[in-house]
């Protein structure tokens, strides 16, 4: 949280906090829901109100179902739990206290638990393929499954009007990279939803249509027996999908794939099933606290617990726990569930005096449906496929998805789509804007002292005032002028009301848009700070002058100024300036003529923009170089004034002459804020 942020969060007590709404969290609860209430109240935090079932995913991409058949409302799955949606920004495990922001118009809440589940998933890294994470879908939740079916229905809506059989073939070539089941699944859907729907776009040929799975292995479903895998490819490679095996993906444009064999595939859609890697929470957390782990997963015993911290479990993605032939339980639905429902048997025996149980599953099996109603399956050893294994799968998952009205949704929907097309509608919801127009009225307030902010400001026309909590205005922000930018970087709340004095019109831009391009570019964040350094100071500077005692203020600056000051002389080269700068690290230096009088002063940052100039060498001089304005005071003048001629530069610094004009010496903020110190040792204060 930054200094500035002044809103307290809300802090709430809970016996048990689970954090993560996946399948071991949510079964956790679940466990922990029918038993737990004589003990206290239990809470789960999760980014989303509703579990995925991840299993059907590829179903939904494949418009085979509807993707509100695949999720379930957290609430109703946990009944008895308080159930909060929100991201978890900090776990701090001494305090036994969790932070966890709950949206743009909210200051978040603060848990404190007895004990804790992690629960919180894995992360997707798309980072070691340049171009995935710009150009890559995703398969991992509701909304990807929405997206990549959108994306393709829309790829033959506008293939349908293309002349070139090059273009049109780009535009309908889908690349799916990894192997797994998510992969696999995924391909097959996809493949069987364009062949199908084919019939309904007159120019486009089943020649055009391509659906590449991209493999690192020797063949797909690596976790199922050799005869099966190569089933699973036979059938997929018969219905025209094209096997890259033994291949990884190098690079990723918005129209072409580049394996590191050397072949370039021609494709503006690429789908991406792999680059898990652990929760990056967890990861500052098991750092922060020395945790043990097993590459960023908690190691826990056959209990859950993570030995060395009372009431701390973790399970799932999160959790490092071996298996009785000492390998890990893989992080697999089917192992999450029972994971979870055991974890909270064990919190309850924990309330009771019970021991813990040691959670021991061998599996019942895999399955894997490659589309066309044929799947493969390992059940209890027994090897399956074809349709009887498509019936296994469809069976099997149909009997694990929570809750008897979605399994009866899912039935309907199983059922007409053996009689009926699949649906072809290319809802694309629309999105939210990234820059939109904003009017207020006057006296309407764009928002309010402590909100969290989400957006930058431009005004267009009319005038915005901020005001500080006693109705004072601070600033007041016209035709041109920008705003919000400072609480938008600093991650906190707005520290005035931002109120209409008159008809205003502005343009909003997402915060979500604009703050990664202020986090990562150097040179546009110095731009806004020096364009808004006199208001975003002035207001601060005020504030600090209220506090300063009266006794400080009455000093006279040559008590307190730092002399002397690092100075270039008018005449002094590129050369001189950074040998300067490699003897004294300041952000400003003042240039000063024969007589010591000052005739500029250069910004550190401005002199290194300028030596980017053509023709500006070591021998060239700085006097080209642009005046940087700093407030100017002398020797005989009080603390107070030179505060005051800083909240009118909104500078932090002032330099200091004698009364004959010659540059002595440099009073800061920080200067002014420790000199009760000294007035402490002078027995003045």
């Amino acid at each position: 949280m930054n200094p500035e942020c002044t809103s307290e969060a809300l802090t709430l007590e809970h016996e048990v906090l689970i954090l993560g709404g996946g399948f071991g969290g949510i079964y956790a609860g679940k466990a922990l829901g029918k038993k737990l209430d004589s003990f206290g109240q239990s809470a789960l935090v999760s980014e989303r109100n509703y579990m995925v079932f991840q299993p059907m995913l590829a179903e939904v991409a494949g418009a085979s179902i509807s993707p509100r058949h695949v999720i379930n409302p957290n609430r109703m799955l946990c009944r008895n739990l308080n159930v909060y949606r929100g991201k978890v920004s900090h776990i701090d495990l001494k305090a036994k206290e969790v932070s966890v922001n709950t949206g743009h118009f909210t200051h978040g809440i603060k848990i404190r638990y007895k004990h804790l589940v992690i629960a919180l998933g894995a992360d997707i890294d798309l980072s070691r393929v340049p171009g995935m994470p710009e150009h890559g879908l995703l398969m991992q939740n509701a909304g990807d499954a929405m997206k990549l079916r959108s994306t393709a229905i829309a790829r033959m809506e506008e293939a349908n009007f293309v002349q070139d059989p090059v273009l049109r073939q780009q535009l309908l070539s889908f690349v799916v990279v990894g192997g797994g089941y998510s992969g696999v699944e995924t391909a097959g859907e996809i493949l069987d939803m364009l062949n199908s729907l084919r019939k309904y776009y007159k120019r486009i040929t089943p020649e055009d249509i391509r659906v590449i799975l991209v493999h690192s292995r020797d063949r797909i479903l690596p976790t199922l027996s050799e005869k099966l895998g190569k089933y699973a490819q036979s059938k997929l490679q018969n219905r025209g999908l094209e096997l890259r095996l033994n291949t990884r993906v190098k690079a990723v444009t918005a129209t072409k794939v580049f394996l590191n064999n050397g072949e370039e595939i021609s494709a503006n859609t690429v789908v991406c099933t792999i680059g898990n890697a652990p929760n990056a929470l967890v990861t500052k957390m098991i750092k922060e606290f020395d945790i043990p782990n097993e590459r960023g997963r908690i190691r826990v015993d056959p209990t859950m617990a993570v030995e060395g911290w009372d009431g701390l479990w973790a399970l799932g993605d999160c959790a490092h726990m071996p298996m009785p032939d000492g390998k890990p339980y893989p992080p697999t639905a089917q192992f999450a569930m029972r994971q979870g429902t055991q974890l909270g048997k064990n919190i309850i025996n924990n309330y009771r005096g019970k021991p813990s149980k040691a959670f021991t599953f061998e599996g019942l099996g895999e399955l894997a449906s490659i589309g066309h109603h044929t799947a493969v399956a390992s059940i209890m050893g027994v090897q399956i496929s074809g349709l009887l294994a498509w019936f296994l799968w469809r069976t099997i998952y149909l009997s694990k998805l929570p809750g008897i009205e979605r399994r009866l949704r899912l039935t309907i929907d199983w059922t007409l789509d053996m009689f009926f097309p699949r649906d072809l509608n290319l809802v694309d919801p629309s999105k939210t804007e990234v820059i939109s127009d904003i009017h207020l009225e006057a006296g309407d307030t764009l928002f309010s002292t402590g909100e969290p902010a989400f957006s930058l400001y431009v005004v267009k026309s009319g005038k915005i005032q901020l005001q500080n909590k006693d109705g004072v205005i601070v600033r007041e922000i016209t035709t041109g002028d920008f705003f919000g930018e400072r609480a938008l970087v600093h991650k906190c709340g707005y520290l005035y009301d931002a109120i209409a004095a008159e008809p205003t019109t502005m343009i909003s831009v997402q915060g979500e848009s604009i703050l990664p391009i202020l986090q990562h570019s150097r040179r546009l964040r110095r731009v806004l700070a020096k364009t808004t350094a006199q208001q975003s100071a002035e207001s601060e500077l005020e504030t600090i002058l209220d506090q300063i005692p009266d006794a400080i203020c009455e000093q006279p600056l040559a008590e307190i100024m730092h002399s002397p000051v690092a100075v270039l002389q008018h005449d002094s080269t590129v050369s001189d300036t950074l040998q300067l700068f490699r003897e004294q690290r300041f952000s400003i230096y003042p240039v000063v003529d024969e007589l010591g009088r000052l005739v500029n002063v250069i910004n550190r940052d401005d002199f290194f923009d300028f030596m980017k100039r053509r023709g500006v060498d070591l021998t060239t001089s700085i006097s080209a170089l642009e005046h940087f304005h700093i407030p100017m005071c002398t020797t005989d003048q009080r603390v107070a004034d030179a505060v005051n001629e800083m909240v009118k530069a909104g500078r932090y610094k002032c330099l200091i002459n004698d009364p004959d004009g010659k540059l002595t010496g440099i009073v800061t903020m920080n200067d002014i804020m420790s000199a009760e110190l000294l007035l402490e040792k002078m027995a003045i204060v």
